[in-house]
């Protein structure tokens, strides 16, 4: 049993030894609960109904990514589509402006033209493309075919095409 309060009368416990029993002390119910506490916690964290929701938690959080990435593609390849459609067009209005400041009739203010021109072309070829150029620069064996145009909007547009022994040997086409 335990011990006596002086003061308390004929072995009775009085409140404060039921305080010091329920505190701890004497083998108390504080203590018994805290350990039985500490054990469910230490089981509910152990447990595989905790493990199966963070694993349900983890799947679902992967799904919704996988989703999100799809999504992501989706956007990516119409984006992309876009894209391609406008340079297109872009490429479509320049040509029609070149054509209507021209009249049509300089063929080397096409993009489409100079792609046409290759390396080892002979400069009869390179001229039934681009057509006459504007000026020829010549030393020795080689020929600086100069195309230089102002075009209103554009400014000054000039492209080269370097002849070597009667064959394109470098390119460089204006900056459309």
């Amino acid at each position: 049993m335990s011990e006596l309060n002086p003061g308390s009368s004929q072995g009775v416990p009085d409140a404060a030894d039921e305080k010091r029993r329920l505190l701890g002390q004497e083998g108390g119910v504080v203590p018994r609960t805290i350990a039985v506490t500490v054990l469910g916690l230490m089981w509910l964290a152990t447990s595989p109904f905790c493990f199966s929701q963070t694993r349900q938690t983890r799947d679902r959080q992967l799904e919704e990514a996988l989703a999100n990435i799809t999504l992501l593609k989706r956007v990516v390849n119409e984006q992309d589509r876009r894209i391609a459609d406008l340079e297109k067009r872009v490429e479509t209005l320049h040509n029609q402006f070149i054509q209507q400041v021209t009249g049509g009739d300089i063929p080397w203010l096409s993009p489409s033209a100079w792609g046409r021109v290759k390396a080892g072309m002979s400069r009869t070829q390179v001229e039934q493309i681009l057509g006459p150029p504007t000026s020829v620069d010549s030393v020795l064996t080689y020929q600086t075919l100069v195309y230089k145009a102002y075009v209103p909007g554009a400014g000054a547009l000039t492209g080269t095409v370097l002849i070597e022994s009667d064959r394109v040997s470098e390119l460089s086409p204006p900056e459309f």
